[in-house]
């Protein structure tokens, strides 16, 4: 067989190739006509359906550079101490505190998120540089038995810490010590005017689970009293809360229409500890006991009520924290006695407290202030970042972000 010439083939070789690629290009232009007729509708069918919007639940944070660190605080007295992990702006131990005029307390949730807690107060310092200098600001952790790195700190079973329960019992822990007791502790430690002669005020808020701890705190404790005679003003600041302590039996009617004891037949308990005064814990019964008459139960509500109307208050709302379905909402029937959404049950509250108020032949006199934050849900930050919610945690005139919510004052019903 005779080959064929060296330029024979390569001439076939050549053209076999451009009639290659004269195809692929045709092929190429095709596809890419065919891309550009049916990309509107591609671009349609996979663009993915946004997640149904969830009104209650702030949009989460995003991750931080770095954790923040909390620092160890021994409190108690001798032969009952204990250590709690706490987020501060200044080195508890080492900085010269003595330029601080304010304190901030704030009191996490369910999540026991106090770093979160700690830079919503922190964010409010940052649009109020005048006050960042002066401003010491704590965010406590009530730790859970189970959470890891808080090995012989205090701890609590879940979230009952903001029921004013005690910490566990168990080896290599402190001996059971209560919630209301670390508030006093920790409140107690700030009334030392050889390390802090300038404090003026002190702010205690919390947000959630932290309403419900510094609500039922402010009605029961006993330092409040003995603070202000030292010159410490003392404000609390409750925010969205699951339920609240009710002082006598009554509760929101179903029809709006003022107060009755709620039907016991629908729940027993709905009076008992911790929404009402009924079966106190021997804990908590040992707690008040300073302050009352073991003997009379009725007069012992009156006094709390009194004692507790003179306190300087501020409650603070969620326009949108009204979803009944919430999943950290508590759904006992003692919660649903006062209402069916963290809204209806806080204004079902101040409203009481108008009521009880104005009964008895000498009106009692209520330190409150009330308001309701516009389109926010159950979102500390923007709670706390809110025009009234800033001024609230640092005093008339703070200055808070472009975007914080406005309010509204929550006034008594038929004033």
């Amino acid at each position: 067989m005779r080959r064929a010439p060296a330029s024979s083939v390569s001439h076939r070789s050549h053209a076999t190739h451009d009639a290659a690629r004269r195809a692929s290009g045709r092929r190429l232009g095709a596809a890419l006509a065919l891309i550009a007729v049916l990309a509107p509708w591609a671009a349609h069918a996979q663009t993915p359906l946004p997640d149904p919007y969830d009104y209650d639940e702030a949009v989460p944070a995003p991750k931080r550079a770095a954790p923040l660190r909390w620092q160890s605080v021994e409190l108690g007295k001798p032969g009952h101490k204990y250590k709690i992990p706490v987020y501060a702006n200044r080195n508890l131990t080492k900085d010269d505190l003595r330029d601080i005029k304010q304190v901030i307390v704030i009191i996490h949730g369910v999540k026991r998120d106090a770093d979160r807690y700690y830079e919503t107060a922190a964010e409010l310092l940052t649009h109020n540089p005048d006050r960042a200098r002066d401003t010491l600001i704590l965010a406590p952790r009530f730790s859970g038995s189970i959470d890891s790195g808080f090995a012989g700190m205090a701890a609590w079973r879940k979230s009952s810490w903001e029921d004013g329960d005690e910490s566990v019992q168990a080896s290599g822990r402190p001996a059971p010590v209560s919630s209301f007791q670390v508030l006093d502790d920790l409140l107690r430690s700030l009334d030392d005017r050889k390390r802090l002669p300038t404090l003026a005020g002190i702010v205690l808020a919390g947000h959630s689970a932290g309403g419900q701890l510094v609500q039922r705190y402010a009605v029961l404790n006993n330092v409040d009293g003995p603070l202000r005679r030292d010159g410490l003003a003392l404000r609390y600041v409750i925010a969205n809360p699951s339920s609240y302590l009710y002082l006598t039996n009554e509760r929101p009617r179903a029809d709006g229409k003022g107060y009755a004891p709620y039907e016991r037949g629908i729940c027993p308990t709905y009076n008992q500890y911790k929404y009402g005064t009924d079966k106190l814990p021997a804990h908590v019964s040992a707690y008040v006991s300073g302050s009352a008459s073991p003997n009379a139960r009725d007069t012992d509500d009156t006094r709390l009520f009194v004692r507790y109307a003179a306190r300087d208050v501020i409650y603070l709302l969620g326009g949108a924290d009204n979803n009944p379905e919430h999943r950290l909402l508590d759904k006992t029937c003692g919660a649903e006695a006062q209402g069916a959404t963290r809204l209806a049950r806080g204004t079902g509250y101040l409203q009481y407290e108008y009521v009880l108020a104005a009964r008895g032949a000498k009106p009692v006199t209520l330190h409150r202030s009330s308001f309701e934050v516009g389109g926010v849900g159950h979102d500390n930050a923007r709670m706390f970042g809110s025009v009234c919610g800033a001024q609230a945690l640092l005093g008339s005139g703070a200055q808070t972000g472009d975007r914080a919510a406005a309010c509204d004052i929550i006034k008594p019903r038929g004033r």
